[in-house]
């Protein structure tokens, strides 16, 4: 089993000499605390927010997916044994499942895990970029598929370096196919089509400035629910924003400009040559060099040159599947949740565009974003939340530094995440990203998903990251078998 090692003598944690551990053993109930219950399953998100009510704890689940990523880390195998311990908490009854968006590292859990498709489920959210039901949108999204596809292909096929992994972690991630199959299964098309008609519910699709319709056993537990994101059908130009210093996507539009294609071709067929169609003189600069003498001018010289177009295939394909990887992440559901005045904020792996639309309220994006404001909206909402999900996993192009400043300075924070699975220290693109999370532990108090040991039956996998837990200012964290939960009053 990817991950796991035999049971050793446990130590005792640590305790930093700045702040304090948390306690080591979990309540199964909280009747009069609302839970929000991070599993650690790798690189991933699979949450469960519990809502007290007279009449018994509530279940959200918001996300259930891990992927292997570039260094093939990612998954520790676990995932299995956190959705078997989640239904028996649950009875197999949820109020509400909340899909962000469709990476594997969000969705795969619900075809690989057999147990949800016996759950009872009252209501299921997915961002409006999922409907089935408007044409526009069902064709965007094959057009995003086939172009994880062509990508897959190209990578295959030109010459392998540093970004070749990467382009095909990336597609893997997008499209749940890999070229080894992953321990336990499940693919992202399966997940889709058992949370669209597998579990006895048609979805809700949701964009910013829908208005969220809460299963009623929630809303007599006094849950409230606001959409901040994805941005809008008719506002692609913010899904290709990477981070708010603009990358524009042009890649990804000229790749999808034709449909049901299974290789990137920008042009017709008529227009498409090969090397025989030109002179020898058109590859003359591409002759061996001599010293003293010209490149030979009759000579063909076509082969170098498709060698060097190999090696420049995988940075090219690198920056297209990044490209598609920021629209994907971009529509993600963005959830605020409102529960006795305390406020929740759920941010899926929304990257610039989706934080653009909806923190300052700008109505196309912006050439200079150093000059945007944050709305009202957005003051008011970072301003005064209790809790936060880092967004994507602590990509540095997922929390905006405006956000982080606009956050009040005592709430508390979980990021699911496994270091080394994506980018590196030494290019400043490791996952999570250093200055990131100090930034945020400074404004609150901040807890890791590979910080927590997982111990259950057989199963033992170590802590990541031996950083000692905090104690926030504001309710508690609590470490369990297989998770760590934050309960707040």
């Amino acid at each position: 089993m990817a991950g796991a090692k035999k049971r050793s003598p446990k130590k005792s944690p640590k305790k930093s000499p700045k702040k304090r551990a948390v306690s080591s053993a979990a309540s199964k109930k909280v009747p009069k605390q609302l839970r929000v219950r991070m599993y650690r399953v790798g690189f991933g998100d699979f949450f469960l927010v519990t809502v007290p009510s007279a009449d018994g704890p509530r279940h959200i689940v918001i996300d259930c997916g891990v992927t292997r990523g570039k260094t093939g880390k990612g998954d520790i195998a676990t995932i299995k044994t956190a959705v078997r311990h989640m239904a028996k908490e649950t009875g197999s009854k949820l109020s509400l499942i909340i899909v962000t968006h469709r990476h594997q590292d969000h969705i795969i859990g619900f075809s690989r895990c057999p147990e949800f498709s016996k759950f009872k489920v009252d209501a299921v959210w997915m961002p409006y970029w999922e409907t089935e039901y408007a044409p526009k949108v069902t064709a965007f999204q094959a057009d995003l598929e086939n172009v994880a596809l062509s990508l897959r292909a190209a990578a295959l096929a030109g010459n392998h370096d540093e970004h070749t992994d990467e382009v095909l972690a990336i597609v893997e991630n997008a499209t749940g196919m890999s070229l080894t199959e992953g321990p336990g299964g499940g693919t992202n098309k399966k997940s889709l089509e058992l949370l669209k008609k597998g579990l006895g519910v048609k979805p809700d699709y949701y964009a910013k400035g829908d208005r969220a319709k809460l299963p009623s056993a929630l809303i007599k537990a006094g849950l409230k629910a606001t959409i901040l994101g994805p941005p809008p059908a008719d506002e692609v130009d913010f899904l290709k924003l990477m981070d708010l210093q603009k990358g524009v996507g042009q890649y990804v539009a000229a790749a999808t400009a034709g449909r049901g294609r299974t290789a990137l071709m920008p042009f017709d067929s008529d227009f498409v040559v090969d090397a025989s169609s030109y002179p020898a003189t058109a590859f003359r600069e591409f002759a061996p060099r001599s010293p003293g003498r010209a490149p030979d001018a009759e000579t063909r010289h076509d082969r170098a040159l498709e060698q060097a177009v190999k090696r420049a295939t995988p940075a090219a394909l690198f920056m297209a599947a990044k490209k598609l990887d920021a629209m994907l992440n971009n529509q993600s559901l963005v959830v605020l949740f409102e529960w006795k005045g305390k406020k929740l904020l759920f941010a899926g792996d929304a990257q610039g565009g989706n934080w653009e639309y909806w923190l300052f309220g700008a109505g196309v994006p912006a050439k200079d974003p150093s000059a945007l404001k944050l709305s009202n909206e957005g003051k008011s909402i970072l301003g005064s939340i209790d809790f936060y999900k880092v967004g994507h996993h602590g990509s540095t192009n997922a929390t905006p530094i405006p956000a982080v400043e606009a956050m009040r300075n005592d709430f508390a924070a979980m990021c699911s995440v496994e270091a080394h699975t994506f980018g590196t220290e030494s290019n400043n693109s490791e996952v999570p990203r250093g200055p990131l999370l100090d930034a945020l532990e400074k404004k609150g108090a901040l807890v890791r998903s590979d910080q927590i040991a997982v111990s259950v039956g057989e199963l033992d996998v170590p802590a990541g990251s031996k950083v000692s837990l905090p104690m926030p200012k504001k309710g508690r964290f609590v470490i369990g078998s297989c998770y760590v939960d934050y309960l707040l009053s």
